[in-house]
């Protein structure tokens, strides 16, 4: 089978009608992330189940221009319980795919695989649930939630949690699978010769050649991250050299924030150790400038370098709205709300060092000695541990372990006064990538805490519709 057959074929069966410029938009992200062969020279190269698994993945995402990154992260995607649990005895996601493209037989005991783009007012979490005929379910996660991965992690698994605020989901049944696994097989078999369009092509050869301008080589893996800044930016993609390393900076356009990327494998450099250089740049912006510049979430993988597309935060609207809350007449209260506020404001941004002090101040009104802070941290912890996101609260527990301290200590010496004080004896650098990952662990469970803490001291209700509790 070849690329072009398959986009028509997939473009039938899963995309809106006159839309097909948007489903040539998704296979050109597809070769955009090395999905699928690049270039007019590969254009009749047949492909493989796994790359056959790469297209249909990319439709997981609503849109378009997200399919290539939408498939390298549902493909990655790992079945809670490990490998024992899945489908078919299968490592990922992509390799489940694979193996219901290779044999029709197959989906015989599918009902339906579903692929979920979860969001909230922060990022977007991929997810993907095989329900069996026989009432069973087989879910997928990130291979970075190791606890979920370990035999017999799928008995307690909840397979239908939704762990943002909304979802959008695309379910193919195994009649998808079978007439694809069909087609397939035909196609292999007849062997027909390649024909297409070679216009098709056309922009890809521009892109190669930009691309290559911009340093990009055949083995290159590019890290790209997202950049809110004031600091004069090039009004073109531009590459520059900073600290002995090659940086590709795109600009903000109408589609695309400002953005930073580097070929991890030509510059010899680790995603963490770039996040870290590509901070120290942008504080010597910042200093030039005396204009505020911050760095935020991406991704690896691609041959070239892209720019990140602009983030649309989530938002509520409703028809019937109603409002009825008074201004408070505690001054203490306020206090308090205007400290929590801050404090989401820096989280949304990624100021891990400043989200961790504006949450502290909440509970530090009332608890304002070491003790005092070490003493309901550690009382109050328990109440909001089942509220913390899975991940952020291992890293949390693995960093505070790695300390060797209680929580109340560790929030009071390692959040509060590492991001206070320049201190000698707990030193916090904000450009570090792994400080900062560390700090912005750390301030999910602040937050938690400060969110209990105007709650049980001021009996403050969180509803829009009344005053009251």
């Amino acid at each position: 089978m070849y690329a072009r057959d398959l986009m028509v074929w997939l473009h039938e069966r899963l995309a809106d009608f006159g839309t097909f410029d948007q489903t040539q938009k998704r296979f050109e992200s597809l070769r955009g992330y090395n999905l699928l062969p690049r270039g007019r020279e590969n254009a009749g190269a047949r492909l493989s189940n796994e790359q056959i698994a790469n297209a249909v993945l990319a439709f997981g995402h609503q849109h378009p221009g997200y399919g290539g990154h939408a498939s390298l992260v549902f493909g990655n995607l790992r079945p809670v319980g490990g490998q024992t649990a899945s489908l078919l005895h299968t490592e990922s996601l992509r390799e489940t795919v694979a193996a219901l493209v290779a044999d029709e037989d197959a989906s015989s005991t599918l009902a339906r695989l579903t692929l979920s783009v979860e969001r909230d007012f922060r990022d977007e979490a991929y997810g993907a649930v095989i329900r069996t005929k026989d009432g069973g379910a087989i879910s997928f996660v990130s291979k970075l939630a190791v606890s979920l991965l370990q035999p017999g992690a799928e008995q307690t698994f909840n397979h239908d949690t939704i762990r943002k605020l909304s979802a959008i989901e695309r379910s193919l049944s195994p009649e998808f699978f079978r007439d694809l696994a069909r087609h397939v097989a035909l196609t292999r078999h007849l062997n027909r010769p390649f024909k297409t369009d070679w216009r098709e092509y056309e922009t890809e050869e521009e892109k190669a050649t930009f691309h290559k301008k911009l340093g990009a080589r055949n083995s290159s893996h590019f890290l790209n991250l997202r950049v809110d800044a004031q600091v004069t930016w090039p009004k073109e993609p531009t590459r520059i050299q900073f600290g002995g390393y090659n940086l590709v900076l795109f600009p903000k356009t109408k589609d695309h924030s400002h953005s930073v990327s580097i070929d991890l494998t030509h510059e010899r450099i680790s995603a963490e150790a770039a996040r870290t250089l590509i901070n120290r740049m942008l504080s010597v912006m910042s200093w030039c400038d005396d204009q505020p510049a911050s760095l935020h979430e991406g991704w690896s993988g691609n041959p070239v370098p892209v720019p990140v597309s602009r983030r649309d935060l989530a938002f509520m609207t409703t028809h019937q709205w109603h409002f009825y809350r008074s201004l408070p007449s505690d001054q203490d209260l306020m206090q308090c709300l205007a400290y929590y506020r801050d404090g989401l404001n820096a989280g949304s941004v990624g100021l891990g060092s400043h989200a961790v002090l504006s949450f502290f101040r909440v509970f530090e009104t009332k608890y304002d000695t070491k003790r005092k802070v070490v003493g309901w941290v550690n009382m109050a912890f328990p109440s909001i541990e089942k509220s913390i996101r899975g991940s952020a609260l291992k890293e949390f527990n693995d960093d505070r372990l790695q300390a060797g301290v209680d929580v109340g200590t560790y929030i009071y010496e390692n959040c509060r006064v590492a991001t206070a004080h320049a201190a000698r004896d707990q030193p916090s650098d904000p450009d570090g990538a792994e400080e900062l990952r560390r700090l912005l662990n750390a301030s999910e469970v602040i937050h938690r805490l400060a969110r209990l803490f105007i709650k049980q001291e001021y009996n403050f209700s969180s509803t829009y519709l009344s005053d009251g509790p």
